[in-house]
């Protein structure tokens, strides 16, 4: 995502959020704003909340409230080269062998994902019209290489 955020700005925000009070308030305010009930929550839940998004958080005048998950092909996302690196030596260390676990928090094979019913992802809309992966980079890591759709909360500018 283009806006750079200092790392006073990332302490800021995340001091900000360790407080569940605030982190209520902001669910309110997107909740208001428009966005997807699942997406809140989905986002809440991150450690810490709202990680994965601080940047359009922080820019919220520059962005429309993703109403509700929309399928999208995976070939249209940007993902870029230092991930989908990071990703491929990932999938070949499980195929491998060498690490047990594909995804975090799921023990499901990467290689049996039934890609339109995932949860899903979060995609940024930057000027110019580029869909950057903000939060999903496993699952979209995987769409793109098996050229399938999958479900994304889509972040547009306004």
């Amino acid at each position: 995502m283009n806006e750079m955020i200092s790392m006073e700005d990332l302490k800021a925000f995340d001091e900000k959020y360790s407080n569940p009070e605030e982190v209520e308030n902001l669910a309110k305010q997107l909740s208001e704003l428009g966005w997807d009930s699942k997406a809140i929550e989905h986002h809440k839940g991150e450690q810490p909340p709202y990680a994965e998004i601080r940047n359009v958080i922080l820019n919220i005048d520059k962005y429309r409230a993703p109403k509700k998950a929309e399928i999208i092909s995976a070939q249209k996302l940007f993902m870029d080269d230092e991930t989908l690196q990071d990703r491929e030596k990932k999938y070949q260390d499980y195929k491998s062998g060498k690490i047990k676990k594909y995804f975090r928090d799921d023990d499901r094979s990467p290689d049996e994902m039934d890609f339109e019913n995932l949860s899903p992802i979060t995609v940024v809309e930057e000027p110019g019209g580029k869909l950057e992966v903000a939060d999903g980079n496993h699952r979209a890591f995987l769409a793109k290489k098996n050229n399938k759709s999958l479900p994304a909360w889509i972040i547009r500018l306004k």
